[in-house]
């Protein structure tokens, strides 16, 4: 009978693990149709990906109030994905659609089931899994697929732990120690995976720091103080109180009024104890380990300015295998010992020009002299007045979109530009950095410019807000203020040009206008 019950614990909420089993499987093993077969050939993987593409598209368009998701819909996103995912002749975006929603996420109009282990009824059955809804056309995730696709992305592992820990709370609360047995073990696990996940981030920093966004090591070092200060209270009180708790129980066992039921509560109260004191170790050891985790970015970094790069050395395939091809020692040798042989500079200077015949200052044209200097101050000046125009037009482009938004996101704005004014915007990283300058910025204040006295000043080809400002018309500028906020979200977006793809991924900005 023990042994059955700490199986009924260890099996506790299998069905949900197997959920997302189920959901993986249904966009993963599906019938690879002939017509479909003939775009992707032997690249199903990349049909995949595009199947939880979709899927991800569906979410992001219908979390919003105003917009909804039609097969025409997921059609023009296809087409825009095509030339990532496969860039061929026989590439029909409205019958991948048809087959993506139909066939696949639609199971072909048939419920879709699965033998899955009940932890409820210790038995198995048909699961039914379902992707999405359709309403008069519209197309939405249901609460698993959604469930799914936002917990198979990289969840922040401190709020899961706060998540985790606020379940445990309220459980004890209730008195299902059960549950709340099963959250402390969780919690043990939470903050060890916090460990991992920052040992992880010196291993990436030593790999490649210019990987690694300075936003990235703030975020978590910001994640690690709130877990020593708001968590170790928490989890101090919870401790208290699962120690009065379990002297209660031992005082009613003491009074002979204990049953089965009460023993069984104080054996897992003791266990909840001894899982927060681990916990609450382990986040102690966080702050050596946030210590740590400062000096060895800050070494690092400052290493990464002394070697720019730096490649492994093969040993078999840069020494052994030219050596093999070689067929005298005096080669091998040569090869051997030449990098340490001091290196041929290319001569700089004759010692015959001493003796050759030499012009005076007088001989030499100042004409000449000038029409170089005033040739490079042209080319200087060219450059200067094309990037002003360009952070001039950007500036305008968003201004112009903002006219009749209150609240939206960055990627809204890339969105509505042309993919000529895109790939113009994008030249020397201008757009990025406009944007990254917008949110340093944090608020326009319209109305305060407005009522100064700035000089208008021309700038050397550098984004100038207010010079940017001067150059808008003034129908444009009949707000109050912009306020802008960094989301949790990241912009991803491509420009190709050609065979060169320029890829951009930065923070997402919210733009909030008060008019």
């Amino acid at each position: 009978m023990h042994q059955k019950n700490e199986v009924a614990e260890v099996l506790n909420g299998f069905e949900k693990r197997m959920k997302f089993i189920n959901i993986v499987r249904t966009i993963t093993e599906y019938k690879y149709a002939d017509q479909i077969r003939a775009i992707f050939g032997a690249e199903k993987d990349r049909l995949t990906n595009m199947i939880l593409a979709v899927m991800v598209y569906i979410k992001e368009r219908t979390l919003s109030e105003d917009l909804n998701c039609k097969l025409s819909d997921v059609q023009r996103f296809l087409e825009d994905i095509a030339p990532v995912f496969a860039n061929n002749t026989l590439y029909d975006s409205e019958v991948i659609a048809k087959y993506i929603i139909v066939d696949i996420l639609q199971h072909g109009g048939e419920i879709s089931t699965f033998q899955t282990f009940d932890s409820q009824t210790m038995s198995f059955d048909m699961i039914p899994v379902r992707l999405i809804d359709e309403e008069h056309g519209n197309y939405t995730l249901t609460d698993d697929a959604f469930d799914f696709l936002f917990r198979i992305k990289d969840i922040d592992s401190t709020l899961d732990y706060s998540v985790t820990r606020f379940k445990m709370q309220e459980y004890m609360k209730r008195d299902n120690y059960s549950e709340a047995l099963y959250q402390s073990r969780e919690l043990v696990s939470r903050i060890r995976n916090i460990k991992t996940g920052i040992n992880n981030f010196i291993l990436r920093c030593r790999e490649n720091i210019s990987k690694v966004s300075v936003d990235e090591y703030e975020s978590l070092i910001t994640r690690i103080r709130s877990l020593l200060e708001d968590e170790y209270k928490e989890l101090i009180e919870i401790q208290k109180n699962a120690e009065e708790r379990a002297a209660k129980l031992s005082d009613a066992a003491s009074a002979g009024v204990t049953f089965e039921e009460a023993k069984k509560h104080k054996k897992a109260l003791k266990e909840i104890i001894e899982n927060i004191e681990t916990t609450i170790d382990e986040q102690r050891s966080l702050i050596n380990k946030k210590s740590s985790l400062s000096e060895q970015y800050s070494e690092i970094l400052r290493e990464s300015y002394r070697v720019v790069s730096f490649e492994r050395l093969n040993f078999n395939s840069d020494i052994m295998v030219p050596i093999r091809k070689m067929n005298n020692m005096g080669d091998i040798a040569k090869f051997l010992l030449f990098p340490l042989t001091k290196p041929e500079m290319e001569s700089q200077f004759s010692v015959e020009n001493f003796y050759s015949a030499q012009r005076s200052f007088d001989d030499i044209e100042e004409e000449e002299n000038l029409d170089i200097v005033n040739t490079e101050e042209n080319v200087e000046k060219e450059k200067i007045e094309k990037r002003n125009k360009r952070y001039k037009e950007i500036c305008h482009s968003l201004f112009e979109f903002m006219q009749d938004k209150d609240i939206f996101a960055s990627e809204e704005f890339i969105d509505s530009l042309r993919v000529s004014e895109l790939k113009a915007f994008c030249g020397e990283q201008a757009l990025p950095q406009f944007l990254l300058s917008l949110y340093e910025i944090g608020v326009i204040d319209i109305e305060d410019w407005k009522s100064s006295e700035s000089i208008e000043l021309q700038p050397m080809g550098e984004f100038e807000l207010s010079w940017c400002l001067y150059q808008l018309p003034e129908k444009l500028l009949n707000i109050k203020k912009i306020d802008i906020s960094k989301m949790d979200q990241e912009l991803n977006f491509e420009i190709k040009e050609d065979t060169i793809v320029l890829r951009i991924d930065m923070s997402m900005l919210k733009l909030e206008v008060t008019r």
